[in-house]
């Protein structure tokens, strides 16, 4: 995603030090699997990165090195979404996404 990762972030926080403070964020990373989008939609396809135990890999992070947003759109397969599924789920019920950079202009400049 020429040089870009994505992360999903879990809670922002701040932190004093020798009278300096430190914007962060705590995030979970994804990763890509592939070095090329998409051929049929021309998206890079990301999932949530685990380590050896199956647990999501959690970073604390500078604020300075977050550059924009992502809009991640769930790779359904091929069943049908529940009636009653709750979009707020939807982090934790896929497993792969594509990082949707139509979303605008910026998004589109960046990754593309």
């Amino acid at each position: 995603m020429l040089g870009m990762v994505v992360a999903c972030v879990l809670l922002f926080f701040s932190f004093q030090y020798h009278q300096k403070d430190y914007l962060c964020a705590l995030v979970n990373w994804f990763v890509c699997d592939t070095d090329a989008p998409d051929d049929d939609t021309g998206l890079w396809e990301v999932r949530l990165e685990c380590d050896s135990f199956r647990q999501p890999v959690v970073d604390v992070i500078h604020m300075d090195t977050i550059v924009q947003g992502a809009h991640l759109l769930p790779i359904y397969g091929t069943s049908c979404v529940p009636e009653r599924f709750s979009h707020f789920k939807a982090l934790d019920a896929y497993k792969s996404f594509f990082v949707n950079h139509y979303i605008d202009h910026h998004a589109h400049e960046l990754i593309s």
